[in-house]
């Protein structure tokens, strides 16, 4: 069974280095107040950050200072139509004509199945996207603005 879905409507899609869905990079996070959320706060000495997971929108949004840095995708993610969580990492490279700047491996601990997975995160600069992949398939999107150095 293919898993990919497809989606008429892409207005409201991935756009790399710009948004997800409704939600903005660099926007105020106090503008989807609106929406049902659930808040943690994460007092990391060196970076710290609100996490705001929006129910209904299945997407998480991290927040530095009050505004979106990152949005975070592992139930879908929408780009040109097709869902990219769930898509085999080969055929996403063929598809967008992608390449990483990066990668690496992590251990990723998933506290509901008491054990965890090794994925690789394809960093890919210019569109601004982390892409976590387990056997093959995108499990995670991370969406942010692409920095020159």
């Amino acid at each position: 069974m293919n898993i990919v879905t497809q989606r008429k409507d892409d207005s409201l899609g991935l756009k790399p280095n710009v948004s997800y869905d409704i939600f903005i990079l660099g926007d105020l996070i106090e503008n989807y107040f609106y929406l049902n959320f659930q808040l943690n706060s994460f007092n990391d000495s060196h970076d710290p950050y609100d996490s705001y997971f929006f129910i209904d929108k299945e997407v998480t949004v991290w927040v530095k200072d009050g505004v979106i840095e990152t949005i975070r995708c592992v139930e879908h993610c929408y780009w040109l139509g097709k869902n990219l969580i769930g898509m085999k990492y080969d055929s996403f490279l063929k598809e967008y004509k992608v390449a990483p700047a990066s990668s690496e491996k992590l251990y990723v601990y998933d506290g509901s199945i008491n054990r965890g997975q090794n994925q690789v995160v394809y960093d890919f600069d210019k569109e601004g996207l982390l892409i976590w992949v387990w056997k093959n398939k995108i499990k995670t999107v991370l969406i942010s603005t692409y920095e020159e150095e």
